[in-house]
């Protein structure tokens, strides 16, 4: 949190999901925040809207399946998403960074200077948000679960977490997870599959841990076609695709993409309440918030959150993200 602007690390394998999040979060906001919470510029509004637009026309296809590539495939160029939050008298910018899959591995030699980029905008980051392809940990007992890039996402937080002295919020977020959120069984089993794969973030908010009371964390599946589920996987020159097929009768119905966001707001509005109780900084936080009557537009978002979002958890720091135990 600074003056003037709000940062929102993403983290996740080239092709999880992350920009059809952010998507579909925008289409979101764009619906019920009546300008509250909007693209900053032409090319963040651009390029989500034509994302969300390929996402709708492959869902609302009755004629093929949808083929998802796996592994972590590098690619040159890294993404920023900004927005403009509008309070009464004073705006933020938000800037969400989306990273090439390859840029978050620290064993790759030729990416090495775009990992410090990585880390560098993940320590000054108030909220990381963790994608997770899903089927990767829950198909085939886990046999492809490399293909999540589970270890390099953890290697990032813990990395971002020694370099900050600043609380954080760590969203872990299962995507293409349609399939699993359908019964109560395999939802407790993709819960329980997730935090496994994190174990190493969780245990970093346990009590002996030098970041306990710091660092909130919580699990928000999130449906971002809501009308297809994993069929199968095909391996082709050695390389698993997933393969999505329609379900029969259901129509393009993302389910709960706004969630990431209202815990994000909830969060750094305690951090405001928190930081603005320090005499030394009430002028600068009273600017951004006060002043300009952003925690009036950030409680409206904070509103909206819901706990009962399906295979959802908050696994640390309830009192972070401002939510009484029983609430």
């Amino acid at each position: 949190m600074s003056t003037n602007e709000l940062w929102f690390t993403v983290l996740g394998p080239s092709g999880c999901g992350k920009t059809t999040l952010l998507a579909c979060m925008n289409e979101y906001f764009a619906r019920v925040m009546n300008g509250a919470f909007m693209p900053e510029n032409e090319a963040t509004f651009k390029k989500l809207s034509e994302a969300y637009s390929r996402l709708r026309l492959e869902a609302e296809d009755n004629d093929r399946e949808i083929i998802f590539s796996g592994g972590i495939e590098g690619t040159d160029t890294a993404h920023e998403y900004s927005f403009t939050l509008k309070g009464s008298r004073k705006n933020v910018r938000v800037r969400f960074f989306d990273f090439p899959g390859g840029w978050i591995n620290p064993r790759n030699p030729e990416q090495s200077s775009h990992f410090e980029e990585v880390s560098e905008k993940a320590s000054g980051s108030s909220v990381i948000m963790a994608v997770i392809n899903s089927p990767y940990l829950m198909q085939y007992d886990g046999k492809y679960k490399n293909y999540a890039g589970i270890d390099e996402m953890e290697y990032v937080i813990e990395k971002s977490l020694a370099e900050s002295d600043e609380d954080k919020l760590i969203i872990l977020v299962p995507v293409k997870c349609e399939k699993y959120l359908a019964k109560e069984k395999e939802t407790g089993q993709l819960r329980e599959a997730v935090k496994k794969a994190f174990s190493r973030t969780i245990k970093l908010a346990s009590i002996s841990s030098p970041y306990y009371g710091k660092l909130a964390i919580a699990l928000l599946p999130v449906k971002t076609m809501g009308n297809v589920q994993l069929s199968r996987f095909e391996v082709k020159e050695g390389e698993p695709l997933q393969v999505f097929r329609k379900i029969t009768g259901s129509r393009f119905m993302p389910e709960d993409t706004d969630q990431p966001l209202r815990y994000a707001m909830s969060f750094l509005l305690e951090q405001y309440k928190k930081i603005n109780s320090r005499s030394k900084l009430n002028a600068a936080f009273n600017f951004v918030f006060g002043m300009g009557n952003l925690d009036k537009t950030i409680a409206s978002i904070r509103e909206g959150i819901s706990e009962n979002i399906s295979g959802s958890e908050i696994i640390s720091g309830r009192e972070l993200i401002g939510l009484p135990d029983g609430e």
